[in-house]
Protein backbone atom coordinates (compact mmCIF):
# COMPACT_ATOMS: atom_id res chain seq x y z
CA UNK A 1 0.00 0.00 0.00
CA UNK A 2 1.49 3.35 -0.94
CA UNK A 3 1.86 6.43 1.25
CA UNK A 4 -0.24 8.58 -1.13
CA UNK A 5 -3.26 6.29 -0.60
CA UNK A 6 -2.78 6.35 3.18
CA UNK A 7 -2.43 10.17 3.17
CA UNK A 8 -5.62 10.41 1.10
CA UNK A 9 -7.51 8.21 3.58
CA UNK A 10 -6.26 10.35 6.48
CA UNK A 11 -7.35 13.53 4.67
CA UNK A 12 -10.75 11.96 4.03
CA UNK A 13 -11.14 11.09 7.71
CA UNK A 14 -10.01 14.51 8.92
CA UNK A 15 -12.12 16.41 6.40
CA UNK A 16 -15.37 14.58 6.98
CA UNK A 17 -17.87 13.53 9.59
CA UNK A 18 -16.53 9.95 9.49
CA UNK A 19 -15.20 8.43 12.70
CA UNK A 20 -13.30 5.58 11.14
CA UNK A 21 -12.17 4.16 7.82
CA UNK A 22 -11.50 0.46 7.33
CA UNK A 23 -9.86 -0.09 3.92
CA UNK A 24 -8.46 -3.35 2.58
CA UNK A 25 -6.74 -4.21 -0.66
CA UNK A 26 -6.01 -7.90 -0.97
CA UNK A 27 -3.88 -8.95 1.99
CA UNK A 28 -3.18 -5.37 3.16
CA UNK A 29 -5.46 -3.44 5.48
CA UNK A 30 -5.61 0.09 6.88
CA UNK A 31 -7.90 0.90 9.79
CA UNK A 32 -8.07 4.57 10.79
CA UNK A 33 -10.03 5.80 13.82
CA UNK A 34 -10.48 9.48 14.67
CA UNK A 35 -10.61 9.17 18.49
CA UNK A 36 -7.06 8.26 19.63
CA UNK A 37 -7.84 6.73 23.07
CA UNK A 38 -10.47 4.46 21.54
CA UNK A 39 -8.11 3.54 18.70
CA UNK A 40 -5.41 2.48 21.19
CA UNK A 41 -7.89 0.31 23.10
CA UNK A 42 -9.19 -1.25 19.89
CA UNK A 43 -5.67 -2.04 18.65
CA UNK A 44 -4.76 -3.59 21.99
CA UNK A 45 -7.86 -5.78 22.04
CA UNK A 46 -7.24 -6.91 18.44
CA UNK A 47 -3.64 -7.83 19.27
CA UNK A 48 -4.95 -10.05 22.04
CA UNK A 49 -7.51 -11.66 19.66
CA UNK A 50 -10.37 -10.37 21.75
CA UNK A 51 -13.60 -8.88 20.51
CA UNK A 52 -12.78 -5.40 19.12
CA UNK A 53 -13.73 -2.36 21.13
CA UNK A 54 -16.60 -0.61 19.35
CA UNK A 55 -15.68 2.64 17.63
CA UNK A 56 -16.68 5.94 19.20
CA UNK A 57 -20.10 7.24 18.22
CA UNK A 58 -19.97 9.23 15.01
CA UNK A 59 -21.32 12.73 14.82
CA UNK A 60 -24.58 12.90 12.95
CA UNK A 61 -24.31 13.32 9.20
CA UNK A 62 -25.14 16.75 7.85
CA UNK A 63 -28.82 17.22 7.01
CA UNK A 64 -29.40 17.94 3.36
CA UNK A 65 -27.75 17.01 0.08
CA UNK A 66 -23.96 16.62 0.35
CA UNK A 67 -21.71 17.62 -2.54
CA UNK A 68 -18.43 15.71 -2.49
CA UNK A 69 -15.06 16.17 -4.11
CA UNK A 70 -14.70 14.34 -7.42
CA UNK A 71 -10.94 13.99 -6.94
CA UNK A 72 -8.01 14.27 -4.57
CA UNK A 73 -6.44 17.71 -4.47
CA UNK A 74 -6.42 21.09 -2.72
CA UNK A 75 -9.81 22.69 -2.05
CA UNK A 76 -10.30 26.43 -2.57
CA UNK A 77 -13.37 28.43 -1.58
CA UNK A 78 -12.46 31.47 -3.75
CA UNK A 79 -11.23 31.93 -7.33
CA UNK A 80 -7.94 33.40 -6.08
CA UNK A 81 -6.08 34.74 -3.03
CA UNK A 82 -7.77 37.81 -1.55
CA UNK A 83 -10.92 37.30 -3.61
CA UNK A 84 -14.35 36.65 -2.09
CA UNK A 85 -15.60 33.07 -1.70
CA UNK A 86 -17.71 31.67 -4.52
CA UNK A 87 -20.57 31.08 -2.07
CA UNK A 88 -21.50 31.59 1.58
CA UNK A 89 -23.95 29.73 3.80
CA UNK A 90 -27.47 30.96 3.12
CA UNK A 91 -26.84 31.62 -0.59
CA UNK A 92 -29.30 30.21 -3.12
CA UNK A 93 -27.43 28.26 -5.79
CA UNK A 94 -28.61 26.92 -9.13
CA UNK A 95 -27.57 23.67 -10.79
CA UNK A 96 -24.15 24.23 -12.40
CA UNK A 97 -23.23 27.11 -10.06
CA UNK A 98 -19.53 26.99 -9.10
CA UNK A 99 -19.19 26.45 -5.34
CA UNK A 100 -15.43 26.00 -5.10
CA UNK A 101 -12.35 24.61 -6.83
CA UNK A 102 -10.21 21.51 -6.38
CA UNK A 103 -6.66 21.86 -7.70
CA UNK A 104 -5.26 18.56 -8.93
CA UNK A 105 -2.08 18.21 -10.99
CA UNK A 106 -1.91 22.03 -11.39
CA UNK A 107 -5.42 22.14 -12.91
CA UNK A 108 -8.28 23.99 -11.23
CA UNK A 109 -11.42 21.87 -11.38
CA UNK A 110 -14.74 23.51 -10.49
CA UNK A 111 -16.99 21.96 -7.84
CA UNK A 112 -20.51 22.66 -9.07
CA UNK A 113 -23.96 22.44 -7.53
CA UNK A 114 -25.81 19.46 -8.97
CA UNK A 115 -29.22 20.88 -8.01
CA UNK A 116 -30.95 24.07 -6.98
CA UNK A 117 -30.95 24.81 -3.27
CA UNK A 118 -29.83 26.88 -0.31
CA UNK A 119 -26.23 26.42 0.79
CA UNK A 120 -26.39 25.24 4.39
CA UNK A 121 -22.76 24.56 5.23
CA UNK A 122 -19.24 24.55 3.80
CA UNK A 123 -17.53 21.50 5.31
CA UNK A 124 -13.91 21.86 4.16
CA UNK A 125 -11.59 24.73 5.10
CA UNK A 126 -9.97 26.80 2.37
CA UNK A 127 -6.65 25.30 1.29
CA UNK A 128 -7.41 21.86 2.75
CA UNK A 129 -6.22 18.70 1.06
CA UNK A 130 -9.27 16.65 0.18
CA UNK A 131 -9.61 13.10 -1.06
CA UNK A 132 -12.03 11.71 -3.58
CA UNK A 133 -15.55 11.74 -2.06
CA UNK A 134 -14.67 14.15 0.76
CA UNK A 135 -17.86 16.04 1.71
CA UNK A 136 -17.44 19.70 0.76
CA UNK A 137 -20.88 21.36 0.84
CA UNK A 138 -24.36 20.75 2.19
CA UNK A 139 -27.29 22.04 0.15
CA UNK A 140 -30.89 22.11 1.27
CA UNK A 141 -32.94 21.48 -1.88
CA UNK A 142 -35.68 24.02 -2.61
CA UNK A 143 -38.48 23.82 -5.11
CA UNK A 144 -38.99 26.15 -8.03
Amino acid sequence: MNQELIDGLIALLEGSALCEIDYSNGSQRVWLVRDQPMADAARASRRENEKPVPPPPCPTAPAGHVIRSAMTGTFYRAPGPGQPDFVSPGDIVEEGHTLGLVEAMKLLNPVEADRRGRLVEILAPDGATVAHSTPLFVIEPIEG
